[in-house]
Formats: C-alpha cells, sequence, structure tokens
C-alpha cells in the first residue's frame, strides 16, 4: 500500500513538472509558430509530442501521472525539447526512471578561484583538489610542503595519485605500510572508474598501469571495490621523519567530480610541530617569510580551533566522517 502511494506520489510530480516545464516555453523559443488561436501561455501538449516523437494521447498520459516508463531515449528528447538544464534533467530521470541519468560527455575539469581560496584558508593543513582520473588539481602551501611543488609537475602523470603510488619507488619509502595503503587505494579507485565506462584517458591509465607495476597487474583482477576508508594516515617524511594525519575526502557540490582532501595533523610523532618547519622552510625558499609560530611554540589543537574557521567546520565534519584513504601524491 506505502509502495503504490509513493508511486503514485512519483508520477504526480513527474507530470506536474512536465507541466511546469511546457508552460514555460513559448513556440517561439523552439521554432514553432505562435498561431491566432492561443489562449494559454507555454507550448501546447501536441507541441512538445510533436518534437519527441510521440503520440499526443501518450504524452498526455505522461503528463496524467499514468503508470508508464519512458525509454532513455525519449527522456533525451524530453530534455532538449522542454530546455532542462542538468539540474531539471536528473530530476526528471529520477521521477520517471528512479535512477540517474546516464552520464554525458565529460566536462573539462576547472578548479574556480573560490575553490582555490577555501584550499588556502586550510593554511597548515594540506589540502588539494583531485579530478575523475585521481590527477592533483589544486593544492594548498602546506600541501607543497609535506608533497613537493606540484607547479613544477608538468610531465604526463606525474601529478596523477595512482600512477605515483604504484611506479614512483620513493612511494614505497614515504607511505608508512605501503602495501596496505595501496591496495585501500587500488579498491577505491576501482569504485571510481565504475561511474565513467568507456572514458578512454581512464581505459589508458589501467592499460599503461598493467605494464608498469607487478602489484597493480596482479591486484587489479581481484574486482576489490571500497567506497571510502576511515583512519589515520602515516608518512615517513625524508626531513622529518614520522607524520601522522586525519584525512578528510569530500565532493564539490556544483561538479561532484572534483574531490577535496584535507590532512588535518594529529598530536601523535610531534606532527604539528614538524608540519609546522616543513610549512615554514617552504615559505622562506618562497620568499613570504614565516607563515605560523616558531618551533615550540605551536599552538594546541584547541586554540587553532577558536581562531581557524575552517578548522572547527573541518572538526565539525569530522564528528561524522573519517578520513577516506591513501596516496603519496595526494588523492
Amino acid at each position: 500500500m506505502v509502495d503504490q502511494r509513493q508511486q503514485k506520489y512519483r508520477l504526480h510530480e513527474l507530470g506536474d513538472f512536465l507541466r511546469t516545464r511546457r508552460a514555460r516555453l513559448t513556440p517561439e523559443e523552439v521554432g514553432l509558430p505562435r498561431g491566432s488561436r492561443r489562449k494559454t501561455p507555454g507550448l501546447r501538449r501536441a507541441e512538445v509530442a510533436q518534437m519527441v516523437g510521440v503520440s499526443v494521447d501518450w504524452y498526455t498520459w505522461l503528463e496524467q501521472g499514468r503508470p508508464i516508463t519512458p525509454s532513455t531515449q525519449v527522456l533525451e528528447r524530453l530534455v532538449q525539447a522542454l530546455r532542462l538544464d542538468a539540474n531539471e534533467r536528473t530530476h526528471l530521470f529520477l521521477l520517471a526512471q528512479q535512477q540517474p541519468p546516464p552520464t554525458l560527455l565529460l566536462e573539462p575539469e576547472i578548479v574556480s578561484p573560490a575553490l582555490q581560496r577555501f584550499l588556502d584558508q586550510f593554511d597548515s593543513r594540506p589540502a588539494f583538489v583531485s579530478g575523475r582520473r585521481w590527477d592533483i588539481l589544486a593544492w594548498n602551501d602546506a600541501g607543497c610542503a609535506i608533497f613537493g611543488d606540484y607547479r613544477h609537475r608538468t610531465a604526463p602523470r606525474e601529478r596523477n595519485t595512482i600512477w605515483n603510488v604504484f611506479t614512483n619507488p620513493q612511494a614505497r619509502q614515504f607511505i608508512v605500510n605501503w602495501e596496505e595503503d595501496a591496495r585501500h587505494l587500488l579498491a577505491q579507485f576501482r569504485s571510481m572508474c565504475g561511474r565513467y565506462p568507456g572514458d578512454a584517458q581512464l581505459t589508458e591509465l589501467i592499460h599503461d598501469l598493467m605494464l608498469a607495476s607487478p602489484e597493480f597487474r596482479a591486484w587489479w583482477p581481484d574486482h576489490e571495490v571500497r567506497s571510502g576508508q576511515e583512519g589515520r594516515k602515516a608518512l615517513n617524511h625524508p626531513q622529518v621523519g614520522l607524520l601522522v594525519f586525519e584525512r578528510l575526502t569530500f565532493q564539490v557540490f556544483d561538479t561532484p567530480d572534483l574531490k577535496i582532501t584535507v590532512y588535518t595533523p594529529l598530536e601523535e610523532a610531534d606532527t604539528p610541530r614538524k608540519l609546522e618547519q616543513l610549512l615554514d622552510q617552504w615559505q622562506q625558499h618562497e620568499g613570504w617569510g614565516p607563515h605560523t609560530p616558531k618551533a615550540g611554540s605551536y599552538p594546541s589543537r584547541a586554540q587553532l580551533l577558536e581562531e581557524d574557521t575552517a578548522g572547527l567546520w573541518l572538526a565539525q565534519c569530522g564528528q561524522k566522517w573519517r578520513a577516506p584513504g591513501p596516496p603519496i601524491v595526494m588523492s
């Protein structure tokens, strides 16, 4: 009974949605003549049916909430006919087929100035933006202080997390418990690949990894998948030794192909002081001068959170989430 009510409500919502989208368009906007007998604004049902290539009766039943399931092809034609944007397209598919629409051609991965400023607000926490293929697209100063200067990594795949973990010999010394981290990372990567079937660059990346890494070649056929992982991230930095972080990754709402990863230093292994030292060295090298308090005066985490709104927000997120994951040069 509950399912029938939900079904009826969903179909009613679908009909209302189509009517409102139809009503906001004029014949001129879709290349149709206005005619002289039009009494109501918007397109007529017959005009939408004509553009979509279905009968007027069938389209009328759809708007009336009849229990019919339009095909993906018909829904895509409705998207075009009714001039729906990306959010409206998703809403239409969820109402009509109870699932998201097929992925369109992949959009270019662009980090906006606002997103870069957001990364910079994390100050003494390494933070990164990565794309659908796990390329690092943006970073902050603390990220460069820990993982090296990304500006100089211009060769193909130098900024790709999965490639670095499995092909860079330094990764095995840099990542504590490399094999465990690499397996977890590979399972996450495999889950993500399922979102982009047929992506030529992903296919090429997997092919090259199979050739370049014996571990990748051995583990990839296992088909292990993982949506995320909790826990700490431990690194063996060549300058300061052991560093321990809490790692948090989340999606950018407007561009869900992009993910933000933030590393919060834990008190273990004197990580905050070591991170401060590395960040000071980095910024002095850049000619900006000290950026954080001098060694020995590093504030407590509670003090940081009192004056750091980004840190307070991150701590609140951490009460619900724990950091997923690994990499060597971020994911």
